[in-house]
């Protein structure tokens, strides 16, 4: 009878542990979905970081420095509300980097340093900003967006400054020329031609033989 009431005793008890661990999953679970919801950031698709485009791509494509921040912008945008924290300190260190370093040719001028500033300033707000749990995810996209535009800005700036020194083939590739240029071109080109073509001889008729005419003839 004892061995009996011991087995139940063993097996209400081994009931209520898996009871309770059965609970214990739900509550984790349920807590691990509550922390990815408020842990996740949704960036509209046409407000997202741009691509850089072939012909940005050819003025930075040798800047170590800055391509450093365009990766950084690039996990912003794919990054969570805890994550983004040390993201956001990298780009900020960053640009500190690239600041401090000789800038290429042409591209040292206040209006690309001053942009570069401005996003700098915008992460730094906003990593203090991910790390206060009274401000909302939405307001965070909407700073990510604000840095999106502000990492635009930069590039716009770059085309521009490169733009007043370099002719537009120079920067976008033969496949962009315009058409006077493309005209221009071909025209050297026929003139060339021109002058090295050697000129055809005439050729030499040959004389007709002077007849002396008979006076009685006339």
């Amino acid at each position: 009878m004892k061995k009996i009431i011991l087995s139940l005793l063993i097996g209400a008890t081994l009931f209520a542990c898996k009871k309770e661990q059965e609970a214990t999953r739900t509550a984790e679970t349920q807590s691990q979905e509550e922390y990815l919801e408020k842990n996740k950031l949704n960036i509209p698709a046409k407000e997202k970081l741009k691509a850089i485009t072939p012909s940005q791509k050819k003025l930075v494509q040798d800047w170590l420095e800055f391509t450093a921040i365009h990766e950084n912008m690039k996990l912003i945008n794919a990054s969570t509300r805890f994550s983004i924290i040390e993201d956001l300190g990298q780009l900020a260190s960053n640009i500190e980097v690239l600041q401090n370093k000789k800038f290429p040719k042409g591209l040292d001028v206040m209006q690309i340093r001053s942009r570069l500033l401005v996003l700098k300033t915008k992460a730094l707000k906003l990593q203090d900003d991910a790390t206060d749990d009274s401000v909302s995810n939405e307001t965070i996209e909407k700073e990510i967006v604000e840095m999106n535009k502000a990492f635009s800005a930069i590039l716009y700036q770059i085309e521009q400054t490169t733009a007043r020194d370099m002719k537009p083939e120079e920067i976008l590739g033969d496949v962009y020329k315009t058409a006077d240029s493309i005209a221009a071109a071909e025209k050297a080109t026929l003139e060339k031609e021109v002058k090295t073509t050697p000129k055809a001889k005439k050729e030499k008729l040959p004389k007709k033989p002077f007849q002396e005419v008979d006076p009685e003839n006339q």
